[in-house]
């Protein structure tokens, strides 16, 4: 089986590349060049919120240096092929021919930007892995949501197949995590990305062979669409000025979950 797996360039892209080696499949990785790992602090900012801002991507990038410490090293050794591009490579003519190429029969694709769909037509099966739980947590920053919304519990990863909608695809597989009380916002998203990441790409080569018969999973509601326009750095007030970045502590302890995620898989594990 050939897979195209298309990711951006941070680690916890890097970590679900080199995951994806113990499929057993040949697999060609597209690496989009994606924005600084720590974004500028935005302007027009008190001095307060432009703290936090910084703060809480510098704590996002330790999480991640901590948990998906050296990702990337073993998929150069052992890709097919590696294909280095910028957002401005993405669906022109050089790659899309390329793609063809390939022939893939799986596409995979996390982190980079939105593909069209004259590309996506070169792949048998097109998937994207979301980080978030569908239906409920859909779009942008939805590794965010869940701890500000008070239900840490829906901090998780779909992976689903791709279409028009954002992130409204049928369902392949998802995982969630287990809460802890000492762990924060990015310690959550690291370790939805973890368990996906280690249930996976052993479910896939179990599945290889029937995986063309395997239906996706429609979503029994569509769910809500988070945009990046519904959030602002006033918001980490809430995250770490009031609850100093222990929504879960603070949840468990005070009994407020009141709902849990139902995950779906078309995998029987």
């Amino acid at each position: 089986m050939k897979i195209v797996f298309m990711s951006g360039d941070h680690l916890r892209h890097r970590y679900v590349a080199d995951s994806l080696i113990s499929c057993g499949a040949e697999i060609t990785w597209i690496i989009e060049k994606r924005e600084d790992k720590i974004p500028k602090i935005p302007n027009k900012l008190n001095q307060n919120l432009k703290r936090l801002f910084q703060y809480h991507f510098k704590k996002r990038l330790l999480a991640e240096n901590f948990y998906f410490k050296n990702a990337g090293i073993k998929s150069i050794e052992k890709m097919n092929e590696i294909i280095n591009i910028k957002k401005n490579d993405l669906n022109k003519k050089k790659l899309n021919d390329k793609l063809k190429k390939i022939k893939p029969d799986i596409l995979i694709s996390y982190g980079c930007h939105k593909l069209n769909e004259k590309f996506l037509k070169n792949s048998k099966i097109c998937w994207n892995l979301h980080g978030g739980l569908s239906p409920w947590y859909r779009g942008a920053i939805t590794h965010f949501w869940p701890s500000y919304m008070l239900e840490p519990q829906f901090t998780g990863m779909t992976l689903h197949t791709t279409t028009k909608q954002i992130d409204g695809g049928d369902i392949i597989h998802q995982t969630g995590i287990k809460l802890k009380k000492s762990d924060g916002i990015h310690d959550n998203a690291c370790k939805a990305l973890l368990n996906f990441c280690k249930e996976f790409p052993g479910i896939l080569k179990k599945n290889m062979k029937k995986i063309n018969r395997l239906k996706p999973i429609k979503p029994v509601t569509s769910g809500r669409i988070w945009t990046t326009k519904m959030w602002h750095p006033a918001l980490l007030e809430f995250i770490y000025d009031k609850h100093k970045d222990k929504i879960n502590n603070y949840c468990i302890k005070n009994k407020i979950i009141t709902r849990k995620p139902i995950l779906k898989s078309i995998f029987k594990k």
